[in-house]
């Protein structure tokens, strides 16, 4: 099979040579997601040159036509020759899947020509910005849960943990798992985050599969939390954001850095959904409630290998990131956000960019351009894609053998300043 594409202002043509049987189908299904991944939201197929269609073929033109519905795209075969679009209208699928290739060409111009954006455009470090102002007035108010400090040296007990639940207007992540109680729980403290309504967690004493809770009618996820943050109000503005050549990958520091100005902000919540080049990060092999008999910190040498599993190089390229976390531009010890500082670290040896952000990595999907409403997308990831794990996002530095920082193709981000801070440890 051969396939060429040719771009005509927002549409894609795709020519396809060949036959299109059960062997090659899955060839243009990986075409169709390349484009996908590259931004394309209007496809439309040329089959001159397919000498037979068969129903695996049928089925990769039904999943493409599904897939692009889903991201309120356009995808369609707009030139077939009569034995395959004979095919096609045998199956019942020609209202589905037959355009008028000459019509769709038309409708793509013209439509580009009246839109209206309504967002702000901006580009800066190899990337650009489309931003929508969602509610000028909305801010995060955040309360630090638990003592953190206890981490390195002392198990956790019953009295250092709180059960938590987290609705739809709340953002969250630290050490946590569910449960009924501590009891039922001590053994698998792990990382977690929790957004709109959804919250995952990773289990220490498992086969290390995350778990997940997803807020239906008036069931709320609750985490039993041994440390972490929560935070509650409303999102300020929405960022989609692209790196500006298909080469260039976007670091999590830099990402940050860019949406906090772009916000006016030096404190702020955020939540990303982006495609990965790859990402680094840690998680617990341990729950932080074991009582070791060691007067050495648990992440000092080499008693770190028994509790932490690193992220070697980056992983899980072509994936779909829902990332949760906060930033400070600069040290907040002192200040506003002086409770956070146990948690924060700089996302690099030479970043002003402080920060805490926890990964939940999930099969890739596409989403529509413009303008996306949080809470349905995470909804849609939850319910519908392969949830395969979580981490936290660390830097890693080391000389020669370090991987570096997560890195992003594309995505969006959604984010409030911080205007209070409150809690910390328990007495």
């Amino acid at each position: 099979m051969q396939i060429t594409l040719e771009e005509s202002g927002d549409l894609l043509e795709m020519r396809i040579a060949g036959r299109l049987d059960n062997e090659w189908a899955s060839h243009l299904t990986d075409a169709i997601d390349e484009v996908v991944r590259q931004g394309s939201h209007s496809v439309v197929l040329n089959l001159t040159d397919v000498s037979y269609l068969s129903s695996a073929g049928i089925g990769a033109l039904v999943r493409a036509h599904k897939q692009f519905q889903a991201i309120r795209g356009f995808f369609g075969v707009g030139i077939a020759p009569p034995h395959v679009s004979e095919v096609i209208r045998l199956t019942g699928l020609a209202k589905m899947l037959l355009c008028d290739i000459e019509q769709v060409r038309k409708t793509s111009g013209s439509s580009r020509s009246t839109m209206q954006p309504l967002f702000r455009v901006a580009a800066d470090a190899g990337m650009t910005f489309e931003v929508y102002d969602l509610d000028p007035g909305a801010v995060l108010n955040c309360e630090v849960l638990g003592d953190p400090t206890r981490l390195p040296r002392e198990p956790f007990q019953e009295t250092h943990c709180r059960a938590i639940e987290f609705d739809a207007n709340s953002i969250g992540l630290g050490l946590g798992a569910f449960g009924n109680d501590f009891a039922d729980c001590a053994d698998r403290f792990g990382e977690f985050l929790a957004v709109s309504g959804a919250a995952s967690q990773l289990p220490t004493s498992s086969t290390g599969k995350p778990d997940f809770q997803l807020g239906q009618g008036t069931f709320v996820p609750k985490i039993q939390v041994a440390y972490g943050l929560s935070c509650r109000g409303g999102l300020r503005q929405l960022q989609r954001f692209e790196a500006v050549e298909s080469s260039t990958r976007i670091g999590l520091s830099s990402l940050v850095d860019q949406c906090l100005t772009l916000s006016e902000s030096n404190l702020a919540g955020m939540v990303f959904i982006a495609e990965t080049s790859g990402l680094v990060g840690a998680t617990l092999r341990r729950s932080p409630t074991n009582r070791d008999a060691t007067s050495t910190s648990r992440f000092s040498h080499p008693e770190i290998r028994r509790w932490l599993s690193f992220s070697p190089e980056r992983s899980h390229a072509h994936s779909l990131a829902l990332v949760v976390g906060v930033a400070s531009r600069g040290n907040p010890k002192g200040g506003l956000a002086d409770e956070l500082v146990p948690l924060l670290r700089p996302l690099g040896p030479k970043s002003e960019i402080y920060g805490h952000f926890h990964a939940a990595v999930f099969s890739y999907r596409p989403f529509k351009k413009r303008k996306l409403d949080l809470n349905e997308t995470v909804a849609a990831l939850f319910e519908s894609e392969d949830l395969r794990t979580l981490m936290h996002l660390l830097n890693d530095d080391r000389e020669i053998t370090g991987a570096g920082e997560s890195e992003f193709v594309r995505g969006a981000c959604w984010l409030s300043p911080i205007t209070v801070v409150s809690g910390g440890k328990l007495k």
